[in-house]
């Protein structure tokens, strides 16, 4: 899957202000889909068909020539900060029960947070007593804000996930 994914800060009414804009195409989709909005709400998403994966590559092409040509730009890793959110573990080691919530939480933890233009996990390891996932984040706080929903959506129980602010 191809997927560009943009922002753009600016201040509005003396409040500074990040956007997104992203678009993805998975070849034999047959749609080329986009999201954009303002930095920590779910935004507008819409899909245009494509007649083939080279007019669903040319249009993503399109869509990032426009993305640049707004002012919006993908982001550095320097730009993005780090997010760490830790799911307790009940012994050192994960049981398989835990292991498959890690994975459950680690799903809505993107989900939560990629549709809201907010970031990703971009990296997991585990520690004595505890899994420990890196989120690559545009805006720390909002995407910690978000951590329970996602802990309530992946059903683990939130007391026992926490993050890094």
């Amino acid at each position: 899957m191809s997927i560009v994914r943009t922002y753009r800060r600016s201040e509005q009414d003396g409040q500074q202000r990040v956007e997104y804009r992203e678009a993805w195409f998975a070849p034999g989709s047959g749609e080329l889909v986009v999201h954009h909005g303002r930095v920590g709400t779910t935004g507008t998403t819409s899909a245009e068909k494509v007649a083939d994966d080279a007019a669903g590559e040319e249009l993503l092409a399109g869509f990032a020539a426009q993305c640049a040509e707004d002012g919006f730009a993908e982001l550095t890793g320097e730009q993005l900060k780090t997010l760490e959110v830790s799911y307790r573990l009940k012994g050192a080691a994960p049981t398989s029960v835990e292991t498959s919530l890690v994975g459950r939480l680690r799903g809505e933890i993107t989900n939560q947070l990629a549709w809201r233009g907010l970031g990703e996990v971009v990296a997991e390891r585990a520690e004595s007593g505890r899994v420990v996932f890196e989120v690559a984040t545009v805006h720390p706080r909002k995407a910690a804000a978000e951590i329970p929903a996602a802990a309530k959506f992946a059903q683990v129980q939130p007391s026992r996930v926490t993050t890094s602010l």
